[in-house]
């Protein structure tokens, strides 16, 4: 009965902040996250919990002066200050025999856990910006959820769902993958990763097209509301000659976008991009440089992690009992 903990102190900072009017979620807020999400695993008789190590050192400001029946402790990892301490820990965790991991941050975030969760839950509680993928959870009802999973309090097939996944094949080889969307862009450089100039914006694939989202999420959501049903997804080219959709690119910031075409994509199916020099942003942030001489390919797979539905499980945990005392 062991669930992980993955806080990034970097979520919820970017330079959304300057160019439109994102939030700012302070580091502060993520560690009492930490504490309730802590509370809420020990109140069903969660046995250990693991911690991923930070640079802002969130999850031992949270564990301070916390008296615990539990056992809580600090993973022991190299930290770099980068995503790869989030894939390391997720790694770590699903060795040590976690059966759920909580994670605070963005969809960004969450693409770094799912390289090194394995098959292990995740249950995602947003601090970040543009967030399809995380969504805003209580810590503490995502800690009794996540008990629950990690204890076998639930039946984890009608709690949690598989969802899918963008892998980026570079010269036909697996080179990453995302798990809402892949853009290309006509920017030469990840600069400040972020997306919010829609003239920059060339083509997509978005696994979660939803109006009611902000991003290229809602992007796609507003060109095809139900592209994504059924488990597809959908590809998108901007540029005149189509329509125009009015779309919450980042928080505040709807604007006019121009786009060409679309259509809808199935699972096991590969777009092949226009090969231009650019950039891929993956889940809403530039990560990739490209150049023309590469062959870019997004296939989208059904393997993405598996995902808890909080609210689904403690309602089959009620059900069931387990908050009868």
């Amino acid at each position: 009965m062991t669930v992980g903990v993955i806080a990034n102190p970097a979520s919820g900072k970017d330079i959304r902040r300057l160019v439109a009017q994102g939030s700012v979620f302070n580091n502060r807020e993520k560690v009492n996250i930490i504490r309730r999400v802590v509370r809420g695993i020990e109140a069903l008789g969660g046995r250990r919990v693991l911690i991923m190590p930070d640079t802002s050192e969130l999850g031992a400001q949270a564990l301070e002066g916390l008296a615990l029946r539990l056992e809580a402790r600090i993973l022991d990892l190299p930290v770099r200050g980068d995503a790869g301490d989030s894939t390391a820990a997720a790694a770590r965790m699903a060795e040590l025999g976690a059966g759920c991991i909580v994670v605070l941050g963005g969809d960004g975030t969450d693409r770094a856990v799912a390289k090194g969760c394995g098959d292990v839950p995740l249950l995602p509680i947003s601090t970040g910006t543009n967030n399809v993928f995380s969504r805003v959870v209580e810590g503490t009802l995502a800690g009794l959820a996540a008990q629950c999973v990690a204890a076998g309090l639930v039946d984890l097939a009608r709690v949690t769902r598989r969802a899918p996944r963008l892998a980026i094949l570079i010269g036909g080889v697996l080179a990453d993958a995302a798990l809402v969307d892949v853009t290309r862009v006509a920017d030469p450089f990840i600069g400040s990763r972020a997306l919010w100039q829609p003239q920059r914006l060339r083509e997509a694939v978005v696994a979660h097209a939803d109006p009611a989202a902000v991003g290229l999420a809602a992007v796609g959501g507003c060109v095809a509301p139900s592209g994504t049903a059924d488990g597809r997804a959908l590809y998108v080219r901007f540029g005149p000659g189509g329509r125009r959709v009015l779309a919450p690119l980042a928080p505040g910031l709807v604007l006019p976008i121009a786009v060409r075409e679309h259509r809808c994509l199935d699972v096991g199916e590969t777009v092949a991009l226009d090969r231009e020099d650019g950039t891929l942003a993956l889940d809403g942030e530039r990560e990739l440089e490209i150049s023309a001489d590469q062959a870019v390919g997004v296939q989208l797979r059904a393997d993405g992690p598996r995902v808890v539905d909080t609210a689904r499980c403690l309602d089959e945990a009620a059900r069931r009992g387990v908050f009868e005392r």
